[in-house]
């Protein structure tokens, strides 16, 4: 009973153990596609290259035989065979050149098994043939392992294909080979070779798909932490830095084009009575409620960034005053109408806005304009907040 229970248990977590191989093979099998079609681009003319040596090296061969017919056929069929797997292999490579440049996912997914399937066909044509001359089987042995090395196939295609190459295998050797014996030993060392290819290609097919997946898990990491050190963590809007950052590059993109830019610097008005009255929770979620009407009123090549506490900036590309002071008075008014929710009431809050813009025919950096635009909101807050001022750098 005890060995039953423990049978079952270690079926039950092989089965989740496949389970999670094949989930994670359907992750990265897009990827294995694409680089074993990478790889054959380039194998695929040397593969034919070597062909062309072989037909060459048979030709001569056949023309100066002078032995026996058995001979004279094989030398001729190893050349025609070598002809065509030459030309199956330019087709091959003209084929993988024209995915590379013009992708798509059905043909990425199925050329690799093609051409596996046609590598190790032709390994067993020439092994047939040999068995006139050589009960050799050398050539399938290395077509097993190299098609394992070259070519990702998730696990269960390349069992298939190796299961069928081996029953053509196994029946064309025995339309040829005579003794018995030397069948039997080529027909074991076919299976070993075949065991050893579906093993390697396994084998190898695993180490990608780890490979793939951690790479895919350090750059997800990598993102986390981008967005940790560019990302104010309370509003997700871009922090002090990465705004600066971005402004100095628009500003500068803007004096090359000689386009004015705009910069709003908003701050809630008595924002510490919300925290007081309501608690620092509450004053996060009225953070949080700012930052989503900023985002849903600028249109998507405006910069929004949290510059600290409760102040807020705006930088618009492209934008004169006019038309800065226009958005600046709507974004006022979204305020004034839009309380934050909390609980089951609602917190109102306004804004004093300052406004400042470059001129193009002037060389205006960050800091002046960041200056420019605290002045007018220095003059909002003095003149009795929830108002609109402009500056001038």
């Amino acid at each position: 009973m005890a060995a039953s229970t423990t049978l079952l248990h270690f079926a039950a977590r092989l089965r989740l153990l496949l389970r999670k191989w094949a989930r994670e093979s359907d992750a990265v099998a897009p990827k294995a596609a694409r680089v074993s079609v990478l790889r054959l681009r380039l194998l695929c003319p040397i593969v034919a290259l070597l062909n062309a040596v072989h037909v060459g090296i048979f030709y001569l061969a056949w023309r100066s035989n002078t032995a026996d017919d058995v001979t004279v056929q094989w030398q001729w069929s190893l050349m025609v065979a070598h002809a065509v797997m030459g030309v199956l292999m330019l087709v091959a490579s003209a084929v993988a050149h024209r995915i590379v440049r013009t992708p798509s996912a059905g043909a990425i997914r199925v050329f690799p098994a093609v051409v596996m399937a046609l590598g190790l066909g032709f390994a067993v044509s020439v092994v047939v043939i040999d068995q006139w001359v050589t009960p050799s089987i050398t050539p399938f042995l290395i077509a097993s392992l190299a098609t394992g090395l070259v070519v990702y196939l998730r696990p269960a295609s390349a069992t298939a294909l190796y299961l069928v190459t081996y029953g053509l295998f196994y029946l064309g050797l025995g339309l040829q080979a005579s003794a018995p014996a030397q069948l039997l030993s080529n027909r074991l060392n076919g299976i070993t070779a075949c065991v050893l290819g579906l093993s390697l290609s396994i084998v190898l097919w695993r180490k990608f798909t780890i490979i793939t997946r951690q790479h895919a898990q350090l750059a997800q990491a990598n993102a986390a932490l981008e967005k940790l050190t560019r990302l104010d963590g309370l509003t997700g809007l871009y922090n002090r830095a990465t705004f600066v950052e971005l402004s100095q590059r628009e500003l500068a993109r803007a004096r090359r084009a000689d386009s004015t830019t705009a910069i709003l610097l908003l701050d809630l008005d008595h924002f510490k009575q919300v925290n007081d009255s309501w608690g620092h929770p509450a004053g996060d979620a009225v953070l949080r409620h700012v930052a989503s009407l900023l985002t849903g009123t600028v249109r998507n090549t405006d910069l929004v960034g949290r510059l600290g506490g409760e102040e807020f900036m705006v930088l618009l590309p492209d934008t004169n005053a006019v038309d800065a002071l226009a958005l600046a008075e709507k974004l006022r008014q979204r305020f004034e109408g839009n309380p934050a929710s909390w609980d089951s009431g609602a917190i109102h809050v306004t804004v004093s806005i300052g406004m400042a813009s470059t001129d193009p025919d002037a060389a205006v950096g960050f800091d002046t304009l960041y200056q420019a635009a605290d002045k007018a909101l220095y003059q909002a807050k003095q003149q009795g907040r929830n108002r609109v001022a402009a500056g001038q750098p």
